[in-house]
């Protein structure tokens, strides 16, 4: 954990993935994160599973709530509301993504929570915005920040199915910035004292990924083409199998790096082949290129490739698989994936908040909490005394 943040406190009221990962990061970055969950169930992404999973770890819910504490309220009773609004008033943030027609029945919309602390910043993630006919509809990354924003269409090969995005990466995308949004809210209190609504959503999201293709779009080009490996419009950008059915990826967008590229690949022949003179030329007959290319990479292994391009000038990688990921020497080195210790100290290794403080990895973290696992602490820091909470716990208004 780092240190940035040290001293501002973070109540949650989200689930799911999306904002609970904004909260996440503030935690990394060494916020006090209380997350309040439902009295009656929790977090829904609790009770999700995937296919396969051996049931002690739950990657839905740890994805986006490690390093915080965990409360449950019953914000249906005006106890439990009560308890939140006494968290809210010793606040730096609050976030949520519950729909407005929720926020408005509990009682948590800005105009709510900013009458007992001016200066708190309010965080509000939403599928797709605060206005239009679809203000107050769900969202999820996959419909939301995949479909809607383009990148489905955008990945679709010709008469194939649109293909369904990677787990998570529009929630996670969308919690980093969102994670941002209110750091420089919190900068700006600094200065002025003045508290903040930060408002992000997942279609809103979706949109600044596709930004390239929706300028490309917006000046005339119909689509970023989607292409087949072998008809692909720039061979040098492409991906290559090996001869044991592994594949490496090229991203040679230097001119300079082609003679080194074709040194490593022991074709001297490619440089005084007219086709493939200049870049123009080779954009001009990629495919045939990409024909060349698929011939090189299927007489040697993988293991062969990535050894032979470790002196590459240019810019190529592996296709790893998720374990090797965990296991990759320069994601190690780096810290880019780190230890998380879950269910009585057995220790997995995740993936980091995409940011670095004073030259050094985050370390070691923190599992998420058990469900309701800091209500009675958190509820003590705010002056409730044994009797108070016996009399909250019996009446379901918290647990």
């Amino acid at each position: 954990m780092y240190d940035v943040m040290n001293g501002v406190r973070v109540i949650e009221v989200a689930e799911h993935t999306y904002v609970p990962a904004a909260a996440m990061v503030l935690a990394d970055w060494g916020a006090d994160v209380i997350k309040v969950e439902r009295a009656q169930g929790g977090d829904a992404s609790r009770h999700m599973r995937l296919p396969g999973a051996d049931g002690k770890v739950n990657p839905f819910f740890e994805t986006g709530n490690r390093g915080k504490r965990g409360i449950a309220l019953d914000l249906t009773q005006a106890a439990g509301r009560e308890q939140l609004y006494r968290l809210i008033e010793g606040a730096d943030v609050f976030l949520t993504n519950l729909r407005a027609d929720a926020r408005v029945k509990l009682g948590i919309e800005p105009a709510d929570l900013l009458r007992r602390n001016p200066r708190l910043i309010y965080a509000r993630g939403t599928g797709y915005g605060l206005r239009g006919d679809m203000a107050n509809a769900g969202g999820f990354d996959y419909p939301s920040a995949w479909c809607r924003a383009g990148a489905g269409f955008n990945q679709t090969l010709p008469g194939e199915a649109p293909p369904k995005q990677p787990g998570s990466i529009g929630d996670l995308g969308g919690g980093v910035t969102l994670a941002g949004a209110i750091a420089a809210a919190l900068f700006r209190r600094e200065r002025t004292g003045q508290g903040a609504v930060v408002d992000n959503a997942l279609y809103m999201v979706g949109t600044y990924f596709m930004s390239q293709s929706l300028l490309a779009t917006s000046i005339g080009v119909p689509t970023i083409p989607v292409e087949t490996q072998k008809d692909s419009s720039f061979a040098l950008a492409n991906n290559y199998r090996t001869r044991d059915g592994r594949w490496i990826a090229l991203c040679l967008l230097m001119e300079k790096w082609w003679p080194d590229f074709v040194a490593h690949i022991e074709r001297p022949a490619l440089l005084s082949d007219p086709r493939f003179k200049d870049a123009e030329a080779r954009q001009a007959n990629s495919r045939a290129l990409v024909g060349e290319l698929n011939e090189v990479f299927a007489t040697r292994d993988y293991a062969d490739w990535c050894a032979r391009f470790k002196t590459l000038e240019g810019v190529w990688a592996p296709i790893h698989s998720p374990l090797e990921v965990l296991a990759d020497p320069q994601a190690l080195a780096n810290g880019f994936v780190s230890a998380v210790d879950i269910n009585e100290h057995e220790q997995y290794m995740v993936g980091v908040s995409p940011a670095q403080f004073d030259e050094r990895p985050i370390g070691k973290l923190v599992a998420g909490p058990r469900f309701a696992q800091h209500t009675d602490e958190v509820l003590r820091e705010i002056g409730l005394g044994d009797a108070e909470l016996q009399a909250l716990h019996a009446a379901g208004a918290i647990r």
